[in-house]
């Protein structure tokens, strides 16, 4: 038994015994009031308390004191400072103070650190294919760095992976470290085993009940007779994996027939998804109210990875039906192209409208996260129950239109993000020889931007502008395609599109320019799945882009609350109208699903 558990062994036997005195309960664990080291100076005293499973109990986070994983968090934090470079660091004078009348513990942790070794020089044995200088480019290791074996690890991982790019499947790297514990200087020497250059022999896939085999075959980044490049293989496993037609997919390379080292067989191994799926929803928003979907969807029609669906939705705003289809392959090439038709009832503040049409759209990614697509839209409206006093025309708008949008989104996740950066613009012109009953154009630019602020928190923000323009003939633009602003996913301190122009009756009318800045957004766990939000928004619709002012400029400040369920984000937000006007609350208070932005 060593000294440290030996006396962490005694310190338990000694901490039950208090707590025992002070409670009478033996079961009773004691809490930990604060942990502080000494004697460090490389290392921060935070950067130290990151390494370790015992914490100092805070509000809504408890912490008990463990003997256990005390001793496996002096282990770890011993074992950090030699990864990095310091061999003799040890352990000094560790102190565990008891306080029997709370049944707490304070802990001291002394440190010493010792001589920082340092890389004396750097040597590459065995490579033929790449020079010393090139090997020695791989890697992030450098004469006079401290001796840190993360960076070892990672400079194996680095020549590793350039000699795969390159064919050599099965090659090997050694790292060799010899220390000189007197000067704390070290060499650090790469073996190194090329073996043989590998080119691709042939192609196997495995697991394919339904779906045909060239939807498998047109998904990778290598073919029969190229040198194997492993970043090919893992981009054609992610491809494959972001068709949603299969729950694994798992690509490597094996011997061939003749085991011949200089070729090598490409092994597809797969397992599919169910193609068809009927998903029911229910839920309630503060605006919506009541909802509900039902959907019923085939993502792998015939076993050529085409999508149709129907979906069914129902609430108090809107209600309607429609149906899809997508071809992620278009004639072949690598365009998709999307079919969407819909029938919709909608109910909004200043006026009614039954629409019916849909869009057609053909776009492909021009990059792992950018994608360029063109929409033709066309839908016939009749607007009814129109409650602005001065609006009397328009009232069966059809629209006939070309959209081309532009997108980049590196979000972790499109529901709940947590770090990213999501960019879109669209630009559509509607009428003019595409005919039509009204003619217009529209843009819209879209950015928002996540940033994880450690395991517990996001900081979020988004921004909106929309500019549009009615020409020709044309001096007005219909209700139902206007910007509007206020309400849940916009500005949350003001009622459901009461933010811009109003009538005399206070009904909103739209305008032809927005600016919608979700300012900022924290959001943080609180406990277990409970958690919590403050934002800033700000923002305004105007009638036409000449007519804007940033004095207009409306804000709210917020509180949430979220609950990270197993069917979504429940989201409960209260706005702070920071300057109501004279017929406007102080602030609204809104519940829904999934997070505002």
């Amino acid at each position: 038994m060593s000294r440290v558990r030996f006396g962490i062994v005694i310190i338990s036997a000694l901490l039950t015994l208090g707590a025992n005195q002070a409670c009478g309960n033996a079961s009773e664990k004691v809490s930990v009031r604060s942990v502080r080291f000494e004697g460090n100076s490389a290392y921060t005293e935070g950067r130290l308390k990151g390494l370790m499973l015992t914490r100092q109990a805070a509000f809504l986070s408890p912490s008990k004191f463990h003997p256990e994983i005390f001793e496996d968090d002096l282990n770890n934090v011993i074992m950090f400072y030699r990864q990095n470079g310091y061999l003799e660091a040890a352990l000094a004078d560790t102190s565990l103070s008891i306080d029997t009348v709370d049944n707490s513990v304070n802990i001291v942790i002394g440190i010493k650190e010792g001589e920082l070794t340092r890389i004396e020089d750097i040597t590459i044995f065995g490579n033929e294919f790449f020079s010393d200088s090139m090997v020695l480019s791989f890697i992030k290791l450098r004469r006079d760095d401290p001796l840190k074996r993360p960076l070892i690890e990672d400079a194996v991982s680095s020549i590793l992976s350039r000699y795969a790019e390159n064919g050599f499947i099965d090659v090997s790297v050694t790292p060799e470290v010899k220390v000189n514990s007197e000067s704390h200087l070290a060499m650090v020497d790469f073996l190194i085993k090329e073996r043989y250059r590998s080119a691709v022999d042939s192609i196997a896939v495995t697991g394919l009940e339904k779906t045909r085999r060239h939807v498998v075959k047109r998904e990778l980044q290598f073919r029969s007779g190229e040198y194997i490049k492993y970043s090919r293989l893992l981009n054609s496993q992610r491809s494959l994996y972001l068709t949603g037609l299969f729950e694994s997919v798992f690509i490597r390379a094996v011997p061939n027939a003749v085991n011949d080292s200089t070729k090598k067989n490409i092994l597809i191994e797969i397992r599919e998804k169910e193609s068809s799926e009927i998903a029911v929803s229910l839920g309630y928003g503060s605006v919506e109210r009541i909802r509900g979907r039902i959907e019923l969807n085939t993502g792998n029609l015939r076993g050529t990875a085409r999508k149709t669906g129907i979906a069914v939705e129902a609430n108090f705003i809107k209600q309607g039906i429609a149906a899809s289809f997508s071809d992620p392959w278009t004639f072949g090439t690598r365009w998709q192209s999307d079919l969407n038709l819909f029938f919709q009832l909608r109910q909004e503040p200043g006026y009614d409208a039954r629409t019916y049409g849909g869009k057609i759209t053909v776009g492909r990614k021009l990059s792992p996260f950018t994608k360029l697509s063109q929409s033709y839209r066309f839908e016939n409206t009749k607007l009814s129950d129109i409650k602005i006093s001065e609006q009397a025309l328009d009232i069966d708008p059809r629209i006939r239109s070309l959209i081309l949008a532009l997108s980049h989104d590196t979000r972790d996740n499109l529901f709940n993000s947590q770090k990213g950066i999501y960019l879109s613009w669209s630009n559509e012109l509607a009428g003019s020889f595409l005919k039509g009953s009204n003619t217009f154009v529209r843009s819209i630019l879209i950015a928002k931007h996540f940033r994880s602020l450690g395991r517990e928190s996001v900081l979020g923000s988004a921004f909106e502008i929309g500019w549009m323009d009615s020409f020709g003939s044309d001096e007005e633009i219909p209700l139902n395609e206007r910007f509007y602003s206020g309400g849940p996913t916009s500005l949350r301190g003001f009622g459901y599109q009461l933010v811009g122009p109003l009538d005399a009756e206070g009904e909103p009318i739209g305008g032809k320019f927005k600016i919608v800045w979700n300012v900022l957004e924290l959001r943080r766990s609180i406990y277990k799945i409970f958690g919590g939000a403050v934002f800033i928004d700000a923002g305004d619709v105007w009638t036409n882009i000449k007519s804007a002012h940033l004095k207009d400029i409306r804000f709210d400040v917020g509180l949430g609350l979220r609950l990270n369920s197993p069917i979504g984000i429940a989201r409960l937000d209260y706005g702070f109208n920071v300057d109501p006007g004279a017929d406007e609350a102080s602030g609204k208070l809104y519940l829904g699903m999934g997070q505002a932005f």
